[in-house]
């Protein structure tokens, strides 16, 4: 087995980043995916900065420019007061002057397409186990069959699998913030149309605005609570009758928008938590982004701080030669300090997200309009947010980032190196003759697996 053989568990953001920088630097990775298809749901997601940089480097920048969300004018809303108009790209700027919001959805699939002829993934299958032996991994699937690899590496998420086999229970990692976050897309609402909207009170906030790809509206709500609920984090049931029970009094919009959660879409409800580790490390194993250091989702910065994670874990190993210690320890270490940083971003925006009093939100929907109109020379000196939630996101959206060597282009890897140049498709039946790789993956699992190349 070559040191170059990588299983990826888990088809979101970071593993598709790494996936596809993996694949120029001339390693042969293989992602895993638990759903039965790519997962597109999700709420809006930031792109900063050196993120940025990094995909227009992938050639997908022109790509997610036209599928940003446009959401550029907010409106605040609260009872008992007249509504505010609040330039939210301005409030951007205080942290990232480069900056793409987009749907979670539509950058997870400008990802595949950018890699779905050179990388293999399997879907409807996880890992069971993982075995290390001399010179590398033995990777049991849920579904039947093992197969080697020289590293595996989770990039599942904030309830990464592979987290929980290699390093431990969540819990151990899961650090509580005091929140939970509920999302769903429905059909379009005329009077919900052309800006974002945001309905606070004491503890709650319900954001909605409009899908400029698709005749729908997304969805969001937050809500304080001291402490985790005892849900598991795919009970749609449990987590639909939380969030009836906890708006169910809200005025404006939320009763209809709950009233629409029958033909809603791409659902999710999970907790407001950071996950906190002293390593993302352990032999062969390792973790990147939201399963090695998730900020907590909705605060900002853990897509951009998944892309930027990928992209050093992609380009230390290939700068190691083949050393996977010494790759995988320089990751670590680049990313250290940027993770520890971005920590500071989930209390902060918590804070402004959720009010605690009437005090707060009238005293903010107040003054934050007036902050915006001041004179620029004047307004840079003012801070739209705290200053912890605001040196954190410049950290992630400025950080630097080093040139790994030139990416080897698909003509030059080596042989057996999975290089493709034909379409996707999707396997159920004998793999092709033509790919020793393929079929030593292919017979180590049971015939209903499938694959997508």
């Amino acid at each position: 087995m070559s040191e170059r053989e990588i299983l990826i568990s888990g088809s979101g953001i970071a593993g598709l980043v790494l996936a596809w920088w993996l694949e120029r630097y001339g390693f042969r990775p293989t992602i895993i995916e638990k759903s039965a298809e790519l997962r597109t749901g999700g709420h809006a997601v930031d792109l900063w900065g050196t993120a940025l940089d990094i995909l227009e480097q992938m050639g997908l920048l022109a790509a997610l420019e036209a599928r940003r969300t446009q959401n550029d004018l907010g409106v605040m809303i609260s009872p008992g007061l007249r509504p505010r108009e609040i330039d939210l790209a301005e409030i951007s700027r205080e942290f990232a002057p480069r900056q793409i919001e987009i749907m979670r959805g539509e950058l997870v699939s400008a990802l595949e397409q950018n890699i779905s002829s050179r990388v293999d993934i399997i879907f409807d299958n996880s890992i069971s186990s993982i075995d290390e032996r001399a010179g590398g991994l033995t990777v049991t699937f849920e579904k039947g069959g093992s197969c080697d690899f020289s590293l595996v590496v989770g990039a599942d998420g904030q309830h990464s699998n592979v987290r929980r086999i290699g390093f431990g229970e969540e819990a151990r990692f899961s650090h509580y913030l005091g929140g939970y976050i509920c999302g769903y897309t429905i059909p379009a609402v005329r009077e919900l149309q052309g800006r974002l909207y945001r309905y606070v009170v004491p503890n709650k906030t319900v954001v909605v605005f409009p899908i400029h790809q698709s005749e729908e509206i997304a969805v969001a709500f937050l809500f304080r609570r001291p402490n985790m609920l005892n849900l598991h984090h795919e009970d749609f049931d449990a987590q639909v009758r939380v969030l009836r029970e906890t708006f169910s009094r809200e005025s404006w919009k939320v009763p209809h928008l709950l009233d629409r959660l029958d033909c809603a879409s791409g659902f999710y409800f999970d907790a407001i938590s950071q996950i906190v580790m002293p390593s993302c490390l352990r032999g062969r194993i390792a973790l990147v982004g939201d399963a090695g250091y998730c900020p907590a989702p909705a605060v900002g910065g853990g897509t951009s701080l998944a892309v930027i994670g990928a992209y050093i874990l992609a380009g230390e190993l290939a700068e190691a030669s083949g050393d996977h210690r010494r790759g995988l320890q320089n990751y670590q270490d680049a990313v250290r300090c940027l993770v520890a940083q971005s920590r500071a971003i989930g209390p902060a925006v918590m804070a402004s997200l959720l009010p605690r009093s009437n005090t707060s939100i009238w005293t903010g929907m107040l003054v934050l309009p007036l902050l915006l109109n001041l004179p620029s020379a004047i307004r840079h000196r003012v801070p739209l947010l705290p200053r912890q939630a605001r040196r954190a996101m410049r950290a992630v959206s400025q950080t630097p980032i080093k040139q790994y060597r030139s990416p080897m282009a698909a003509s030059e890897a080596p042989a057996g190196s999975g290089c493709l140049t034909a379409a996707p498709r999707m396997i159920t039946a004998a793999w092709p003759s033509n790919s020793i790789r393929r079929n030593r993956i292919w017979q180590a699992l049971p015939f209903e697996s499938r694959w997508r190349r």
